[in-house]
């Protein structure tokens, strides 16, 4: 029978490379939406969010009456707290869909890979309940059945299968007109640009699933430009490109061939106008993650590819960069990227590129530290490390946007899970973590100091008497107004007094 009703629900998703919490939509949705339009354009797909399901019930109830399936993608695997959803995590809320479900229910994205996810400091939780699991790409899985039928279902070449995946990604874009943060104007679409990472060849960070995907596949420029434009005459105005190890190396040579690959300057600037040229009006275009390796390797290279950036995007951009730890230790157990010279010559630069102040109020590329508690190899001495790290930046006079520190969550079939049952945090992690909010408190003055004026604020909380609003981004500063305002409203507010991960502001009219 073919496949010709579906309904996706979207669990949302958090990985090392892509994003799917609201208000970003990640890939899943949209390649099995595209898959399904292009193997049938009669055919019928509804799109729910997790939190939709959790506030009406029996809206879920009534489509999933309506559809031959039930797709369930999940899987946020980067431990995380949100403001914009909460991530669907817990195994009984996965039994309850299957409950109360009138059609069958697929499992698809992260979960059926690697888990359920959790909070961090433990292993994931593998599903191997009694569910249609879908491994791999959902799009050739997808296009297969709506076209010659469940029964039908073939594996691809993975060549053959990311192609499908890149053209159906093309088409999925229609699926933004049911995402409820459409209709507020913050919804960011998370872009693919590569899959995999450079350092498949020496197996990558002992934690990291991406080295996973095997040889990196990079997708067309042709085929990025084309999703954001047929995204943006949708009404899409804000872009991540995100779903990457990292955007300094997109179309080199090397990638996938040596480790440390170098920039291309030709291919990454052709990307950049490409998007910008097909969408004129966006109001967001950030990257995620840069190896800061890479930076090392080749420092003018990655001088030019970061001005090519600033060049294009829009102000308040991140480089997220996976440090994870700079104990010489860690790092060679792990087969980490960088020690702390190499870490502080990375920060160096982006901010030599980067933090000149832009249109909305923040600087325009500052980098993100990533740190790791729990990997194999971490002692008391680890948090002296990475504390003199941060003691080198401040010195410096180097700004830094944020630092994220989360306890290692031990992926089934990584490096990491064949070294050690559950994470070990070493003695002293809780005095670093106090360490490191009271530093991005400091930090956070510098980034965006008093009377600094945040424009395309949007207010994404309101409760007793304070409203919570974020810009649309990467790694979005959280302002607090001690108001009620109205939700999803959109505000332009000035800086008065800072926390760790805050800011409170007052409102300009």
């Amino acid at each position: 029978m073919k496949l010709r009703r579906l309904l996706i629900v979207d669990g949302y998703t958090d990985e090392p490379a892509g994003l799917g919490v609201p208000p970003y939509l990640d890939v899943y949705s949209r390649e099995v939406y595209g898959a399904m339009k292009l193997a049938d354009k009669y055919s019928t797909v509804y799109y729910l969010t997790i939190d939709q399901v959790r506030s009406n019930r029996s809206l879920f109830v009534e489509l999933s009456g309506k559809v031959d399936l039930t797709l369930v993608v999940a899987g946020a695997l980067v431990p995380g707290r949100y403001l914009g959803g909460e991530p669907l995590r817990d195994v009984e809320e996965l039994r309850l869909l299957k409950l109360w479900s009138n059609s069958p229910i697929a499992l698809g994205g992260p979960i059926t890979t690697y888990g359920i996810g959790g909070i961090g400091g433990k292993r994931t939780e593998i599903i191997d309940e009694d569910f249609i699991i879908i491994r791999g790409d959902l799009a050739p899985w997808f296009y297969q059945a709506a076209k010659y039928g469940i029964d039908r279902i073939s594996s691809l070449d993975p060549r053959e299968s990311y192609y499908l995946r890149s053209k159906a990604l093309i088409r999925g874009t229609e699926i933004v007109l049911q995402h409820p943060n459409m209709n507020i104007g913050n919804l960011t679409l998370e872009i693919e640009t590569y899959r995999g990472c450079a350092r498949w060849v020496s197996g990558g960070c002992s934690f990291c699933i991406d080295p996973q995907y095997g040889k990196p596949l990079v997708r067309p420029i042709y085929d990025i430009v084309k999703e954001v434009e047929n995204a943006y005459k949708l009404g899409v105005r804000n872009f991540r490109l995100g779903r990457q190890s990292d955007i300094l190396v997109y179309g080199s040579p090397e990638l996938g061939v040596n480790e440390w690959p170098k920039p291309n300057i030709r291919l990454l600037t052709q990307l950049f106008n490409g998007i910008r040229n097909v969408a004129p009006s966006l109001i967001t275009l950030h990257i995620d993650n840069v190896n800061p390796r890479t930076i090392y390797e080749w420092p003018d290279l990655s001088r030019r590819a970061l001005k090519t950036i600033v060049e294009y995007h829009t102000p308040g951009d991140v480089a997220a960069l996976g440090i994870e730890s700079v104990d010489p230790k860690v790092v060679k157990l792990n087969n980490l990227k960088v020690d702390i010279d190499q870490a502080i010559f990375a920060i160096e630069v982006i901010n030599e590129i980067g933090r000149k102040r832009g249109w909305n109020g923040l600087p325009h590329l500052l980098p993100g530290i990533n740190f790791i508690a729990g990997l194999p190899g971490e002692s008391k001495e680890t948090w002296e490390f990475n504390k003199e790290l941060l003691r080198r930046i401040e010195r410096k006079g180097l700004l830094v946007r944020r630092v994220n520190l989360r306890k290692l969550s031990i992926i089934e079939g990584t490096k990491v899970s064949y070294m050690i049952k559950k994470p070990r945090i070493a003695k002293g992690y809780e005095s670093f973590r106090k360490y490191v909010l009271k530093w991005q408190e400091e930090m956070l003055r510098k980034v965006v100091p008093i009377g600094t004026k945040l424009v395309n604020v949007v207010i994404e909380k309101v409760e007793r008497g304070v409203s919570y609003g974020r810009q649309p981004g990467s790694y979005p500063i959280t302002v607090e107004i001690p108001q009620e305002l109205e939700k999803y409203s959109w505000i332009s507010v000035e800086v008065k007094r800072h926390h760790s991960r805050s800011v409170l502001a007052e409102i300009v009219w």
